[in-house]
């Protein structure tokens, strides 16, 4: 009974555990942990086997692991689908288009959440109400009203008289930025996190004469880490994965991301079915290391806020 004797009290107490009928119970869970997670590893372990199979042998259908498997046909095989891909752009549009969104949801919601959470005015909870309401409504009921409002979009002209002209954004990045900077969702999580940080500890940064800025950036954003990481994962790796939205709006396939291009060549003429589980596996690659670096921090950053003392 070693093992139990440092475990953290959770479904089952320590006291249960040391019974016979919590050891059970407790083998059960794992079982069925273990059940669930080899189902879900199970398509991305097909992913790999295939990609390193010849198209012969998916075609067949009638091996698991590849014959004849060895480091050279793999680092041939991965050599010849990377020059087959021709991803070298995409992968550079994704990462340029997950580092921009990624600064503008901290900035943009991060100030919308420090507004509606410490700057208490009038009007500020109907604005709450109307944020969590954006919520409700389903993704796939607004593509049509998001397309046509991309298509014609308001700008300002500084021309002394404030006029308004409509510009055609689609093909263009400005889409994904203005969505980043509209979270309803990152917004809410920054307005909890900021909940849990004391108002005495803003009056003070006030009191000693700081603005609202410096407030936000030296004071907010330093205490609330684990949300701010949080919102980061989930802004970098999102184009990494997103392919409808890049597909609507973008009709310049140099302008592609990795997802929006990968559906493209999928139809191109001599890429076979194993070069292209090559290219989701070089897909997967990015987001699996923003896990593997982030992973730490993400329940926090969900968690903050949600119980206040």
């Amino acid at each position: 009974m070693n093992r139990f004797d440092n475990k953290q009290t959770t479904l089952l107490s320590r006291t249960e555990l040391r019974t016979v009928k919590g050891q059970i119970l407790y083998w059960c869970l794992f079982a069925i942990l273990v059940i669930v997670a080899g189902v879900t590893l199970f398509p991305c372990i097909w992913m790999v086997l295939n990609a390193f199979k010849t198209p012969r042998e998916i075609a067949a259908g009638n091996t698991f692991i590849p014959e004849n498997f060895s480091l050279k046909s793999a680092i041939e095989q991965i050599l010849y689908a990377w020059d087959m891909l021709e991803m070298e752009r995409s992968i550079v549009n994704t990462l340029f288009l997950s580092l921009t969104k990624c600064a503008i949801t901290v900035l943009c919601s991060g100030f919308a959440g420090y507004v509606l959470s410490k700057r208490r005015q009038k009007g500020m909870g109907v604005v709450f109400t109307l944020v969590v309401w954006t919520m409700m409504m389903p993704g796939s009921v607004r593509t049509v009203s998001t397309y046509l409002s991309y298509l014609s979009f308001p700008f300002i002209i500084d021309d002394g008289f404030d006029s308004v002209t409509n510009v055609n954004v689609l093909n263009t990045y400005i889409p994904f930025w203005v969505s980043a900077a509209a979270g309803s969702f990152t917004l809410i999580l920054f307005k909890n996190a900021f909940d849990a940080i004391p108002n005495t500890l803003v009056d003070a940064a006030r009191i000693d004469g700081c603005s609202n800025v410096r407030i936000f950036f030296q004071l907010m954003l330093p205490l609330a880490k684990p949300t701010v990481f949080y919102v980061m994962m989930g802004a970098l790796s999102g184009p990494w994965s997103d392919y409808f939205t890049p597909y609507l709006l973008l009709s310049d396939k140099s302008k592609y991301t990795v997802p929006a291009w990968l559906f493209v060549i999928e139809s191109k003429t001599g890429v076979t079915q194993n070069v292209y589980m090559m290219g989701l596996i070089f897909a997967s690659i990015p987001p699996a290391i923003l896990y593997l670096f982030f992973q730490r921090r993400m329940s926090g950053g969900i968690m903050i806020g949600a119980v206040k003392g």
